[in-house]
């Protein structure tokens, strides 16, 4: 086996232990993780948490590969904005009321939504089939490298449900704290 097949190998392995421990836990530590997420508005344990989060976040995507996984678009209904549905009706080669009829509803807030779980536009491969020009929530999502992460306790508690790499970042931060606390009490 070459170096870059093991070194292949070697990422799949993380990979899907990242998944299996999701799998196994993110619901059982659901209320823990968002007790801690909640804290870090009023705790300081040693570390500014955006720029963790954000730190992780690049670690995390290094590990995870969404294409393995997709149950963002699986189990999530993504919203679509004005441009978003202008742009991807354009591509499509759809008017604009034609795709808003054909994958998108309304949702409780007003704003369009794709009306089915799995996302209509997810290959059977995991593969988004519009990636290039996908939605912009989907662009930006799981948001875990977006500054305010404090004010998004709630939503990034409930992501850890759906993402494996979300739930491996609150893990590693958890882990931080813990380890600050320890620093600090040696001290």
């Amino acid at each position: 086996m070459s170096d870059d097949q093991a070194d292949s190998q070697s990422q799949r392995d993380e990979h899907d232990r990242v998944v299996q421990d999701w799998t196994q836990n993110a619901k059982r530590n659901d209320d823990e993780n968002y007790e801690f997420l909640r804290s870090l508005k009023n705790r300081d344990y040693g570390f500014e948490p955006d720029e963790l989060a954000g730190k992780l976040h690049q670690q995390a995507f290094q590990i995870v590969d969404c294409t393995r996984c997709a149950n963002c678009c699986k189990t999530k209904t993504p919203e679509f904005s004005d441009e978003d549905i202008d742009r991807i009706a354009s591509h499509l080669d759809l008017e604009i009321d034609a795709f808003i009829e054909t994958y998108l509803e309304v949702g409780e807030n007003g704003a369009y939504r794709t009306r089915q779980k799995p996302c209509p536009f997810l290959g059977e491969d995991n593969r988004c089939t519009i990636y290039e020009i996908r939605p912009t929530v989907c662009r930006e999502y799981p948001y875990t490298d977006k500054e305010g992460i404090v004010h998004r306790t709630m939503s990034v508690a409930n992501n850890t449900q759906v993402c494996p790499a979300v739930f491996w970042i609150v893990e590693q931060m958890k882990h931080e704290a813990k380890a600050s606390r320890r620093n600090r009490k040696n001290k």
